[in-house]
């Protein structure tokens, strides 16, 4: 028997994939798999053309929201009757907020891999430029008031130039907002995924905070949009490389970027920081929010060939070989928890254990079959807050608005 593995990993990690695929292959003699890395343009398009073909490949990578959505609309199968009759749980396997999103309506449809965690929680730290500032690199902000405070003192700008150092850009799009409304106890969403929830106190306050950060340490919106595009072109050139970031959001593929652009770099790492004014506040990553992969079945396939591609499912996602292998060869981590105890994870990097621990503060993101729509009201709000044309409490309003009828609209049509 023959699987077809359609998958987004490019060709630079084929080989990689290739070999794990071959001692799976070892495992299970009956099965081969063609490994079909997948180009990135119209692929969404192209993923549900071959859903509704009624000849899909076997298993398909997929994201998040994209698995609720299939899952939803009775695209793919659900594999709860394999993980029970393997006696899998994988509720201890993986940490929570990986595997929440993988279920809709009280069935598992995929489980994940890499992580979708470790994308918002972590906060890099570029140590000579603290150093540089009189500021303690070893001990970084850890409240909203202390980056505050320490981006005040790193940020240099003029009228001429601009930004030539940031101390750090807090964002100014929906997506990050999401990110620190988090870290001030506030939700994007109703747990039972019927009302949206981030235009709350804790959600104004937020966007009121990020306002205030943009406008008074880094000059504006305008002034942030400058300093990114004039940073654009080679990858080398980013600014946290050449000296020009002291703070730096972003996610777990960094640790393999930093060693490939500036393997020379001295820098440290750190939980994002949290509202140290609101005391129910912590720091927490959000995971789902933007990335990560699941792997799917397809609906229509005969019970053997369904049999064989859930064996796939398992091998990429909970062994040794599969899951910890592919995860540790990137410098990543894993969604399952066992291969993030690989003591060699501690040699290539000595934050290893912040990573763990942004892990398992991570809060899974409420993912509905409508999310886009949802981001996307969201963001068109928060720019209009950004670019000064509404309060931050008239846009999350507005927003709210426009989503939560989106939400509605979609549950009326359920049965």
């Amino acid at each position: 028997m023959t699987l077809e593995f359609w998958n987004w990993w490019g060709v630079q990690r084929k080989p990689l994939m290739d070999e794990i695929l071959a001692q799976f292959s070892q495992t299970y003699p009956w099965i081969t798999v063609n490994n079909v890395v997948q180009p990135w343009d119209r692929r969404a398009e192209k993923v549900l053309t071959a859903l509704a073909s009624g000849n899909p490949p076997q298993v398909i990578m997929a994201t998040r929201e994209e698995i609720v959505r299939f899952a939803a609309e009775g695209l793919i199968v659900p594999i709860t009757k394999y993980v029970k009759s393997r006696n899998l749980n994988v509720n201890e396997m993986f940490y929570q907020s990986e595997i929440e999103s993988m279920w809709w309506k009280g069935e598992l449809y995929s489980m994940p891999m890499p992580t979708a965690g470790g994308e918002t929680g972590l906060m890099f730290v570029h140590t000579p430029l603290l150093q540089q500032a009189g500021l303690k690199p070893e001990s970084p902000p850890k409240t909203w008031q202390e980056l505050e405070q320490a981006a005040r003192t790193l940020t240099k700008r003029s009228p001429a130039k601009g930004i030539e150092v940031m101390g750090a850009d807090v964002g100014t799009n929906g997506t990050a907002f999401i990110s620190w409304l988090y870290t001030n106890n506030g939700t994007f969403m109703s747990d039972d995924l019927r009302k949206v929830t981030f235009h709350s106190e804790e959600g104004v306050q937020t966007l009121e905070w990020m306002l205030k950060f943009t406008n008074e340490i880094n000059g504006g919106v305008e002034n942030v949009n400058d300093f990114w595009q004039a940073a654009t072109g080679e990858a080398g050139q980013f600014p946290f490389y050449q000296n020009r970031l002291a703070f730096w959001f972003t996610n777990v593929s960094a640790f393999f970027h930093i060693k490939n652009f500036a393997p020379n770099l001295q820098w440290g790492l750190a939980l994002r920081p949290y509202n140290g004014t609101n005391p129910k506040a912590a720091s927490h990553g959000v995971a789902a929010l933007t990335f990560g992969w699941g792997y799917v079945i397809p609906k229509g396939l005969d019970s053997e060939t369904e049999e064989a591609a859930y064996l796939l499912v398992e091998w990429i996602t909970t062994t040794e070989q599969g899951a910890c292998r592919f995860m540790f060869e990137q410098m990543r981590p894993s969604p399952l928890k066992k291969c993030n105890e690989n003591p060699k994870y501690k040699e290539i990097n000595p934050y290893w254990d912040v990573v763990k621990e942004s892990l398992a503060r991570d809060i899974p993101m409420k993912i509905t079959p409508v999310q886009s729509q949802l981001y996307q009201a969201l963001n068109q709000q928060v720019q209009e807050a950004f670019f000064r044309r509404k309060t931050a409490k008239e846009a999350l309003t507005q927003a709210a608005e426009q989503a939560q009828r989106v939400l509605d609209e979609w549950w009326s049509k359920q049965r």
